[in-house]
């Protein structure tokens, strides 16, 4: 199926010029919208792109402040809740270019805590087709260091924007050395993490399960069995607390953080194209 490729930046709330990119397919029949994870951007969901494209859907997605080709210090946020006043201005800017069309949100590890605290805090969060939550979890996993759990939260509070070492072995995202070797060769994604970003992230993710009865549209979790981004134990209490009726959990035996680069990614793009085709 023939598609566009269009760049861009639209201005978030408080002046910071977010980049985005959209994939467009002739005719479309609905709309995807990714927000991606900490550290990363938005280029790196190609597989799930021409998963979706060809199906007739428009992929919408955009790079956080301090992301990718965004504005914004590297890697840092003031509060989390800066993140979902982003992301209503992209809504706003999609559903502007896309009026009669629905809407799925998809968000990876920390967009996936992104889309949820704002689907939660929606008075008519009906206005979304359905939430896909990929990575997800509520608490801070084995995979994420010792010292990122421990003292980032003293030293949001006295040095907040120092940058430091984020310490994660890159091989957590897949089983596919070409994704890792990818990963980290990409000058793109930020190998430092500042305390405040980190502790507004893990604050966020322990709150997921008191947020998760407001999830009320259909929703879809995603996750690799070997993923320990987000503590394995809070990945069924989160679930269970998810106040949809429709929804469904899938995990995927083997696979580690990112389902959608994983060796066997397929399967994991099927059921999300699946979820999607059922839900628009």
């Amino acid at each position: 199926m023939d598609s566009k490729h269009q760049t861009g930046t639209f201005q978030s709330k408080d002046g910071t010029k977010i980049f985005y990119q959209a994939w467009v397919p002739e005719s479309p029949k609905g709309v995807v919208i990714i927000v991606h994870g900490i550290l990363e951007h938005s280029d790196r969901y190609q597989n799930v792109v021409n998963t979706l494209v060809p199906e007739g859907y428009a992929v919408w997605a955009f790079d956080h402040r301090g992301h990718g080709r965004s504005e914004g210090r590297r890697a840092y946020v003031d509060r989390f809740e800066d993140f979902l006043v982003d992301l209503e201005a992209f809504e706003a800017k999609v559903r502007a270019e896309n009026p009669d069309l629905g809407i799925h949100l998809l968000g990876h590890s920390m967009g996936s805590l992104i889309v949820a605290h704002y689907v939660a805090s929606l008075e008519t969060p009906e206005k979304f087709k359905s939430l896909i939550l990929s990575g997800t979890g509520a608490a801070p996993g084995p995979d994420i260091t010792w010292f990122i759990k421990n003292v980032s939260k003293l030293l949001s509070v006295i040095l907040p924007k120092i940058r430091l070492p984020a310490g994660t072995d890159p091989n957590f995202i897949s089983n596919d050395p070409e994704v890792v070797r990818a990963y980290i060769e990409d000058p793109m994604i930020e190998m430092k993490v500042t305390p405040r970003i980190a502790a507004e992230v893990m604050k966020a993710s322990t709150k997921m399960i008191e947020i998760a009865p407001g999830i009320t549209i259909p929703t879809l979790m995603q996750i690799g069995s070997e993923d320990r981004a987000f503590h394995p134990s809070t990945w069924e209490p989160l679930f269970n607390a998810i106040g949809a009726s429709d929804k469904e959990f899938k995990l995927y035996d083997g696979f580690k953080h990112e389902v959608y680069n994983e060796v066997n990614k397929e399967i994991a793009l099927n059921d999300l194209k699946d979820w999607i085709n059922s839900h628009n």
